[in-house]
């Protein structure tokens, strides 16, 4: 497997997320990862701010605020929903990933709660959802007051690998203030 620094575009389409996480093993702690609020408005008019931080260095890309039930990418308005992810992955010749929240809501807050929509929400459904729009990589995050829970993210990432089946790479991480 080719080291995720020395692959090409065409390379990253052949790629399934076991070979993801392989290529990354193989560049020994080199792979950068840049987050992105997807639904934030571009730096500049004609560039989605995936493609400025591709341009500055990203070996991938996370898609941050990416709903699966409401599609949507500041700057790529004009492509239809089910075809966002390939298309940025087009554009941008990197894999490209997406959070969802494994939010625990049994778990009991100890501040109030963000409400999320149900895209943004690591359930069954939104991980199939994910896969069916093409991501390469799947973060279970926490973000700060979502209720997200390390039992919670545990379970996800169980569901998650049964659900993506090696075809997507899972990755678990959890913000803390």
């Amino acid at each position: 497997m080719k080291r995720i620094l020395n692959c090409l575009a065409s390379d990253f389409t052949k790629m399934n997320g076991k070979d993801l996480k392989a290529s990354i093993e193989a560049a020994e702690g080199r792979t950068m990862i840049a987050e992105i609020v997807c639904t934030a408005t571009p730096l500049y008019p004609g560039l989605t701010n995936a493609e400025y931080a591709a341009a500055f260095g990203a070996d991938m890309i996370l898609l941050n605020m990416f709903d699966v039930n409401a599609p949507r990418i500041m700057g790529l308005e004009d492509v239809p929903a089910e075809n966002l992810i390939r298309k940025l992955k087009e554009l941008l010749g990197r894999p490209v990933g997406i959070n969802l929240e494994p939010v625990d809501v049994h778990a009991l807050p100890a501040e109030t709660l963000q409400k999320l929509p149900t895209g943004r929400i690591s359930t069954a459904d939104s991980l199939k959802r994910a896969k069916e729009l093409g991501v390469d990589f799947i973060c279970l995050t926490g973000n700060p007051q979502t209720g997200v829970t390390n039992n919670e993210i545990m379970q996800a990432i169980t569901t998650a690998k049964t659900i993506c089946d090696g075809d997507c790479m899972i990755i678990a991480e959890k913000t803390t203030l």
